[in-house]
């Protein structure tokens, strides 16, 4: 295997000289440290919160939401805190805080597209964590937010080198090996570097590292669950980061997998699904994320939708060939069943008929050869053997007619099961006549 252009751990080397992007802004890092502690109450989270103004406007909103059905509005930082619990409000401060670091205006990647790839897979892994029972769903949604923050990384700290490999990914070619080629890496190894920096809990970068690889670990970890519900999410992602092809048997059959892990059925994912796309504008507009407007959606999906329909279309000619095609086997089978029986009944006559010629053909050769029957010279003999001889040929016939199970009689290569009717008849005659040739005893 070729060795990368940089080993991964200069990489992480590299990102942890960088200050900046190893160390998360004071109320975030806070949130996280204060939250890290089992013995941290919901006032004191709370006050910290409240030092960031915009990031307690965004709680607020999130806990006054459908989702957590508040009997009354909640007003304050602190009843918010105990509406939703620490881990909750750990996770989506941290979704909101790194949305704020990391949207920095445009690069190489498209930065809309990016974070509507992101939020549509953060609430897609929401929803299946709620449909599988995993809690808090808010961790599965930042896991899913952070799944690919590792692109920006590696984006804003290899800028020339990261305009090259993404030509190549927009041109077809797969992220991760070539991320793994140019850095020994790649992103979601990446994310939970930076995220094992700022003390984010471990199981929580453990899900994002393994998302690409979700059955690659010990299945029985809290966070390998974790790894697959985000796993499952990216893959039933519509907005994508750049254009990919419709999904082929292997990753649909990837998708049942997963799902199926999860203990989750295929209606239920064809509902939850169907709530993603509807949910992502909604959260999009109370979370202020920017993934587009309306027009940049639906030219996204009418580009998803018609290359549906190019790959149903794909389908469907492929269906009316294999359908034409059995057919003609069908027709052909029926044919084969019809000759079989018509030989079956001919060659009963026809065995019968050998088998009379055949007896009286030995006989008479068996009398010349005692002198029973003059034969002087040998004209007699010589017509018994071409008779014999006729009559194994024709049961030779009838034999392998029986054994015709296709109309295909060429032989290709050895490994086939193709027949070659002439070429064992003609080995066989071969043996028959050998033996023919044998001396008849006068004995017998």
């Amino acid at each position: 295997m070729k060795r990368p252009e940089v080993p991964e751990q200069d990489i992480f080397e590299l990102l942890k000289d960088s200050k900046e992007l190893t160390s998360l802004p004071q109320v975030l890092a806070e949130v996280v440290r204060i939250t890290n502690n089992d013995d941290c109450g919901a006032a004191e989270v709370a006050e910290v919160i409240m030092k960031d103004p915009a990031l307690s406007a965004r709680i607020l909103r999130i806990s006054n939401s459908a989702y957590y059905g508040a009997a009354r509005e909640i007003g304050t930082v602190s009843q918010a805190v105990v509406t939703m619990g620490l881990r909750a409000v750990k996770a989506l401060s941290l979704s909101v805080g790194l949305y704020r670091l990391f949207d920095t205006g445009e690069g190489t990647v498209n930065r809309l597209r990016f974070w509507r790839h992101s939020l549509e897979v953060a609430i897609a892994s929401r929803e299946i964590a709620i449909a599988c029972s995993y809690r808090p769903a808010e961790e599965a949604f930042v896991c899913g937010l952070l799944h690919d923050i590792g692109i920006l990384v590696l984006e804003a700290n290899f800028e020339d080198r990261f305009k090259r490999l993404w030509k190549q990914v927009e041109a077809g070619e797969s992220l991760t090996t070539l991320e793994q080629a140019h850095w020994g890496t790649d992103h979601a190894r990446v994310a939970k570097f930076l995220l094992d920096q700022w003390r984010v809990p471990k199981y929580i970068g453990e899900a994002v590292a393994v998302h690409h690889d979700p059955f690659g670990q010990d299945q029985s970890l809290p966070q390998n669950r974790l790894g697959r519900i985000v796993s499952l999410a990216n893959r039933i992602s519509k907005f994508r980061i750049y254009q990919t092809p419709p999904l082929n048997t292997d990753e649909i059959a990837q998708i049942e997998k997963l799902a199926d892990s999860l203990g989750i059925g295929a209606t239920e994912m064809a509902s939850l699904q169907e709530r993603v796309i509807s949910l992502l504008i909604k959260e999009a507009e109370f979370l202020e994320i920017k993934i587009g407007s309306m027009t940049d959606l639906l030219i996204d999906a009418n580009t998803l939708i018609y290359k549906q329909y190019l790959l149903v279309e794909s389908v469907l000619r492929e269906n009316r060939r294999m359908q034409a095609q059995i057919a003609r086997d069908q027709v052909k089978k029926a044919a084969l069943e019809s000759l079989k029986t018509i030989t079956a009944t001919l060659s009963h006559y026809i065995n019968n008929a050998s088998a009379t010629i055949l007896g009286r053909a030995q006989l008479v050769e068996l009398a010349i050869s005692k002198g029973t029957v003059a034969d002087t010279q040998q004209v007699a003999g010589d017509s018994m053997g071409i008779i014999i001889k006729s009559v194994e040929t024709i049961s030779l016939v009838l034999e392998e007619l029986k054994k015709l199970s296709s109309f295909d009689t060429t032989h290709y290569h050895d490994d086939t099961d193709i027949l070659n009717i002439e070429e064992r008849l003609r080995q066989q005659m071969s043996a028959l006549g050998a033996e023919r040739r044998k001396p008849v005893s006068a004995g017998n």
